[in-house]
C-alpha cells in the first residue's frame, strides 16, 4: 500500500487520537505517503506529524476545495481513503477520487419528528454504497455499551479490516520540545487547564476548586492555565491564586507552549478538555476529568487506551473530603 487518503478535519484532540493510525501505517508499509485532509484550525497539530504526512486544508467552501486540489486529488489512484472525520463534504469527495479501498464510520443517530422516530445515517443510505468497509458507530450516548463505539478502536477495526496489524493503540505524537518555560523542576507539578467548558459550573465548583488548589499548593508545585483567549472562570480565579507559593499561571498560552507544559507535569487536570487529554495520553502522564456525571457514558467513547486515567464526578469533588491523589 502506497497512497493512503485521511480525512480529519475537526478539532485539536480529535486529530491526536486518531495518532496511531499514522503510526500503525507507517510501521506496516514505512515508504507509503499518508496525505491528510485536516482543517486550518487543527493544522497547528497536524504540522507536528509533518515528516510522516503531507497535509491539504479543507476548505469550507466544497467546490473552492475541489477545484484547488484537483491535480492532488482527483488525477492520481490512491491505495485507500480513511474517513474519521464524518463530515458530509469528505464522504462526498471520497466517492469522486479514486481508490481501491475506501472505508469510513457510518454514524447512525435516532431523531424523533412529529412524535415518529427516524434514523439519521452518515454517510446516507447511497453514499454508503461507495465505501467497501464500514464500521458501525450508534450515536446514542444513552445506551449503556457506549464502550463497544469508541471511536478510537472504530478507527483501529477500519486498519484490521484492511490487513493493516495493530502494533499499537496508544496515541502517538512527536513532539519537539521548546525550552521549558517554567521556573519549577522538570516533570513536577499538577498542571490545570481551566478552558470555558468551566462557564457551565456555579459557584460551588469554584470555591472548592479555588480551595482545593490551594490546599494543594501546599506541598505540590502547580501551573494554572487557560484557553486561548482566556474566559472568566479563569480570570476570577487567577485574582485569588495569583502571587501564591507553588503556583504558576499562564494565560492564553500558545499551542506549543500548552504541549511543553503538558509535557513537563506529572498530572494533567481539566474537565474533558480535548487537547489536554489527548496530549496528556500521548506523553504517559496522569489525567484527571473533572466533569458532570451526567456525561460520563458519552466519555467512555473518548478515552484514550492505555493510559492513566480518573473521572471524577464534578460534584464529588466539591467535596470537603475529596483530595487529589496520583
Amino acid at each position: 500500500m502506497k497512497k493512503i487518503l485521511i480525512f480529519k478535519s475537526d478539532k485539536l484532540g480529535d486529530l491526536i487520537n486518531i495518532s496511531s493510525i499514522f503510526f500503525n501505517l507507517k510501521k506496516k508499509y514505512p515508504d507509503c505517503n499518508i496525505t491528510l485532509v485536516c482543517s486550518k484550525y487543527n493544522y497547528p497539530i497536524a504540522n507536528i506529524y509533518s515528516k510522516d504526512i503531507s497535509i491539504i486544508f479543507n476548505e469550507k467552501n466544497f467546490l473552492y476545495f475541489i477545484l484547488k486540489n484537483f491535480n492532488l486529488l482527483f488525477l492520481k489512484k490512491f491505495d485507500a481513503i480513511i474517513q474519521l472525520d464524518g463530515k458530509n463534504s469528505s464522504y462526498l469527495s471520497s466517492i469522486f477520487i479514486r481508490s481501491k479501498i475506501k472505508a469510513c464510520i457510518q454514524y447512525i443517530k435516532s431523531k424523533k419528528i412529529l412524535g415518529l422516530k427516524f434514523s439519521i445515517s452518515r454517510p446516507n443510505f447511497f453514499l454508503k454504497f461507495f465505501f467497501n468497509i464500514l464500521e458501525r458507530s450508534i450515536e446514542n450516548y444513552e445506551i449503556h455499551n457506549n464502550k463497544d463505539f469508541h471511536y478510537l478502536n472504530l478507527y483501529l477495526n477500519l486498519l484490521s479490516r484492511m490487513n493493516v496489524p495493530i502494533y499499537s493503540k496508544k496515541h502517538y505524537l512527536p513532539y519537539n520540545l521548546i525550552d521549558n518555560i517554567t521556573t519549577f523542576n522538570k516533570f513536577d507539578y499538577f498542571l490545570f487547564h481551566l478552558d470555558e467548558r468551566w462557564l457551565q459550573f456555579d459557584s460551588s465548583v469554584f470555591d472548592n476548586l479555588k480551595d482545593k488548589i490551594l490546599q494543594l499548593s501546599i506541598n505540590n508545585k502547580i501551573i494554572v492555565t487557560s484557553n486561548l483567549g482566556e474566559n472568566s472562570f479563569f480570570n476570577q480565579i487567577c485574582k485569588v491564586l495569583k502571587n501564591k507559593q507553588n503556583i504558576e499561571i499562564f494565560k492564553s498560552p500558545t499551542i506549543n507552549e500548552t504541549l511543553n507544559l503538558i509535557y513537563f507535569s506529572h498530572t494533567c487536570v481539566s474537565s474533558h478538555s480535548g487537547l489536554i487529554v489527548h496530549v496528556a495520553a500521548a506523553f504517559n502522564k496522569n489525567i484527571i476529568d473533572l466533569v458532570p456525571e451526567k456525561i460520563f457514558n458519552e466519555l467512555d467513547r473518548w478515552i484514550p487506551n492505555e493510559t492513566n486515567y480518573k473521572r471524577i464526578n464534578i460534584y464529588s469533588f466539591i467535596d470537603k473530603n475529596f483530595f487529589f491523589k496520583i
